[in-house]
């Protein structure tokens, strides 16, 4: 029997990666194959999966810090994560103002890997720490902010402070290079459904401080509309990490794809699926969210397209989730298994379910 195990990362527990060699310890044989939404564990997912070289170089994190970072370089392509400099990972829970924050880690990952010659960027977007409209990230790529008093430091309310955006002496280096960003939400740059409203509180902002960055942001579209002629206002996906998107849409042609669909295609996943007898997914929640093109969903639409059995192991499954069709849909906590022993310490559990999927199935196959 011929297992593919294809998890996502159970957020707050376990990784991808880790997940899946969890479950495959308890049926004892399978290929694990990690995924990511282009987030954390972005770079960690691809190099599992394709190898490639890493390039390490030091940048400042969300709030000016130094750090050493890394992008993934395979053959004239690199792979960045903009968690790894920018993420809620990096500065974990030292997040002390996130007006101040700003995305010029990941602006001078990308230029660096420009300047190394690489021909084409996949930047995965996701977990970050920023809510900067992408300010951070373009003034390393040599934009700059001006107000009424002279220059404006990247951050949270550039757009309120800012009379006036120079993109003239942006890196040209933009036009010569293929750009993908991998990204999963389709939020808006600002709005209702925008990066402020939406995310900002996720990451330290009381609702007075995220209703003046959706300002600074709309406010910030229009700068960015004069200055470059690109409208990103209302672009799907422009408000993901913090804005970060929709900033460095003003200034190149990138290509917006599901993280899903970057990782599918560079591992080759549905000629796996194919070669595969039982496919097993899952995630740390599967809930009605999960029906609209979540990992799971997305995994088991592929392999029901070629009649393969698939298998849900999630941390928790709502009623909903059960909507999903996966033709077992396991759940780790239970009547006498509670959320906090699950995420606390998933291995035993996450075992115990490759165990339940193999004798399920090479059990009948026995009879």
């Amino acid at each position: 029997m011929q297992y593919l195990l294809i998890t996502d990362s159970f957020k707050g527990s376990i990784s991808s990666s880790d997940a899946g060699f969890a479950l495959k310890s308890g049926i004892g044989s399978g290929e694990v194959v990690p995924f990511s939404d282009g987030g954390e564990g972005f770079l960690q997912s691809i190099e599992t999966l394709c190898g490639g070289e890493r390039r390490y170089l030091s940048v400042p994190d969300s709030y000016g810090r130094e750090i050493r970072t890394y992008y993934l370089r395979l053959g004239d392509t690199a792979v960045i994560e903009t968690a790894l400099a920018d993420g809620l990972v990096t500065v974990g829970k030292d997040h002390p103002d996130i007006i101040n924050a700003a995305s010029v880690g990941t602006g001078k990952t990308v230029l660096c890997a420009m300047e190394d010659g690489n021909k084409k960027i996949i930047i995965g977007f996701g977990g970050s720490a920023v809510n900067d409209g992408g300010t951070g990230a373009l003034h390393a790529l040599g934009a700059r902010f001006y107000g009424k008093k002279g220059e404006i430091r990247p951050g949270g309310l550039c757009g309120e402070q800012c009379e006036y955006v120079d993109l003239s002496a942006v890196t040209p280096l933009l036009k010569k290079t293929k750009i993908v960003f991998a990204c999963d939400v389709e939020n808006p740059f600002y709005g209702e459904k925008g990066a402020s409203l939406v995310y900002s509180p996720q990451k330290g902002a009381d609702m007075d401080t995220a209703l003046r960055m959706d300002e600074s942001h709309k406010k910030l579209a229009e700068l960015l509309k004069t200055a470059s002629g690109r409208d990103i206002s209302f672009v799907k996906g422009a408000g993901a990490a913090g804005g970060l998107v929709g900033g460095l849409l003003s200034v190149c042609d990138a290509e917006i794809r599901s993280g899903f669909d970057v990782i599918a295609d560079l591992c080759s996943l549905e000629e796996k699926i194919k070669n595969a007898d039982i496919i097993i997914t899952g995630e740390g929640k599967t809930d009605g969210q999960t029906l609209n093109g979540k990992l799971p969903k997305r995994v088991l639409d592929m392999a029901k397209k070629h009649g393969k059995t698939v298998c849900c192991v999630s941390g928790i499954i709502t009623e909903e989730g059960y909507g999903l069709g996966a033709d077992i849909c396991y759940s780790l906590v239970r009547d006498d298994i509670t959320p906090e022993m699950t995420i606390s310490n998933p291995v035993p559990y996450l075992k115990r379910a490759g165990e339940y999927i193999k004798n399920k199935y090479e059990g009948e196959n026995r009879k």
